[in-house]
């Protein structure tokens, strides 16, 4: 990987729709260059796909990023046993035995009964925080029933083509290109790229979890930390207790740890750490069962449910 390649992956993730045309000129490379760094990353398994990722309080559920601690050498059996939880919808292993859980949840007495029960999955496994993504104010309407399956198909290729989706989903091709304009218009979808941070490489993939103080404006702090962040590609700001959740790849070592100086010095920041990724898991079938069963839509095997978690086969 190279410059070029981080500010692939930047402009994909602003917007994991764009064509060659528009990724070329945004990156300054011909379109021939951009499909061929888009096929090498595909190749060498660092970008595994897209998917469509929902505002999912449009359909009335909740998400929460837990931090978990186990003991060492349990990692594999912690993934076992996480992963049967129907609620779960990526693990972010760490090399230093804790990890960041994603949640997906119908309310807090579920997220209650999911924390109750990965605190059963491995023993001692201890949930240490909690987190939950700072989103806009206004929550987005669901979008018409009739459109419960093209969003289901985004969310397993967010980069099909109209035609493929109004094949697919049985929908008018016009149709098909209204709902797409309108979703992404008013924050319902955002196609981003699936990454394997472990796998990148030459460079040290690495996330850093940026916890500030609660005098801290998020807004105004996020702002600055986004400006220093030259080696970032994704972020995601956080809340409950307020923190900023960076994935990045460094130079090298020292480049890594000369970033992580800066924001130790900043008078907002509170502590930092350091998340080198091990055997990442991103689980897209959990918000397939979202919109389905938001619809009414029966499924052998959903994955969520709207009260204590059930068990589910593994789905990796």
């Amino acid at each position: 990987m190279d410059t070029k390649d981080l500010e692939l992956l930047t402009q994909l993730n602003m917007d994991g729709r764009q064509g060659p045309s528009s990724l070329s000129s945004a990156l300054g490379i011909t379109e021939g260059n951009v499909l061929r760094r888009m096929k090498l990353l595909t190749t060498e398994g660092v970008l595994s796909g897209f998917s469509a990722f929902l505002d999912r309080r449009s359909f009335g559920y909740m998400t929460t990023f837990l931090k978990l601690h186990y003991r060492g050498g349990d990692l594999e059996r912690a993934l076992e046993g996480i992963l049967e939880l129907p609620e779960i919808a990526l693990v972010y292993p760490n090399m230093d035995d804790f990890m960041m859980v994603e949640v997906v949840h119908y309310d807090i007495d579920t997220l209650r009964s999911v924390v109750r029960a990965l605190e059963r999955v491995v023993n001692p496994f201890t949930v240490t925080a909690h987190y939950g993504p700072r989103l806009p104010d206004e929550v987005p309407p669901p979008p018409p029933k009739r459109w419960s399956g093209l969003l289901s198909e985004l969310i397993m290729n967010g980069r099909s083509t109209y035609e493929e989706l109004s094949t697919k989903c049985g929908m008018d091709l016009g149709e098909v290109k209204d709902a797409m304009e309108m979703m992404a218009k008013n924050g319902t979808m955002k196609v981003k790229p699936l990454v394997r941070d472990d796998l990148i490489s030459p460079y040290p993939a690495f996330s850093i979890l940026i916890l500030l103080s609660p005098s801290c404006e998020l807004s105004g702090c996020y702002g600055e930390i986004m400006h220093m962040s030259k080696e970032a590609w994704d972020s995601v700001p956080l809340t409950e207790p307020q923190g900023i959740w960076l994935r990045c790849f460094g130079r090298d070592l020292h480049g890594m740890d000369s970033m992580l100086e800066k924001y130790r010095r900043l008078p907002y920041v509170q502590d930092v750490k350091v998340v080198l990724p091990d055997s990442i898991v991103q689980r897209r079938e959990v918000d397939v069962a979202m919109v389905r069963g938001h619809y009414g839509v029966r499924t052998r095997g959903s994955l969520i449910s709207r009260g204590s978690p059930k068990r589910a086969s593994r789905n990796r």
